[in-house]
């Protein structure tokens, strides 16, 4: 898939439809996680910016496609959907787990869904279990735009460093994530010592 496009890149100079493009990737790529976005995003944006697409415009598509998916999903979580989405949930993960997902939503949802886009295959899913868990959507818009905005603001930076290079593109995600999985699991451990010393001070 992806070569396919590098090969329309290099035969095609960018048109005015490159951001709206952007846009209904991150839309698709949110709704369909295990489609390769966040590199073909990169290889896109960078494709666009050579022809004289604005970073900010092409990462303010990004997120506005991400934002509108989002919503979406959280939607699903919510009513009308709430139920058909925690039967299909629980076909395919334990009870028990998700139990706690919704409890841990429900007591930091504005933190989990400002940090969303950040957890690699856990982004999309977090939105919707936020919507399962019952929070509100009020409390949810700004955490999820600043979410969808930070990521594809890095998305765009990263395209126009890297140009519409797939390799250097991929190896850019890769480095990325895990970065990102050392601080989230830094992050961890520095809540599980909070707890603790909470605890004791209560003792």
């Amino acid at each position: 898939m992806i070569e396919s496009v590098l090969e329309y890149l290099s035969t095609h100079p960018p048109g005015g439809w490159a951001g709206p493009a952007l846009g209904l990737l991150a839309f698709i790529e949110t709704l369909f996680p295990p489609i390769p976005g966040d590199i073909l995003f990169i290889v896109i944006s960078g494709w666009a910016l050579s022809g004289g697409l604005s970073l900010v415009i092409a990462a303010v598509y990004g997120a506005a496609g991400c934002f509108l998916a989002s919503c979406i999903l959280f939607y699903l979580g919510h009513r009308p959907g709430r139920m058909i989405v925690d039967g299909w949930l629980k076909r395919r993960v334990e009870p028990e787990r998700i139990n706690r997902a919704k409890d841990l939503v429900a007591e930091h949802g504005p933190v989990i869904l400002s940090a969303s886009r950040f957890v690699p295959g856990l982004r999309s899913l977090l939105v919707l279990i936020a919507g399962t868990s019952g929070m509100r959507f009020a409390l949810a818009v700004l955490p999820i735009a600043f979410s969808a905005a930070a990521w594809y603001l890095i998305l765009s930076l990263a395209g126009s460093v890297f140009g519409h290079n797939l390799v250097t593109a991929e190896a850019f995600m890769r480095q990325f994530e895990i970065w990102i999985w050392v601080l989230l699991g830094l992050c961890v451990c520095a809540f599980v010592i909070l707890k603790l010393m909470k605890a004791r001070r209560r003792t």
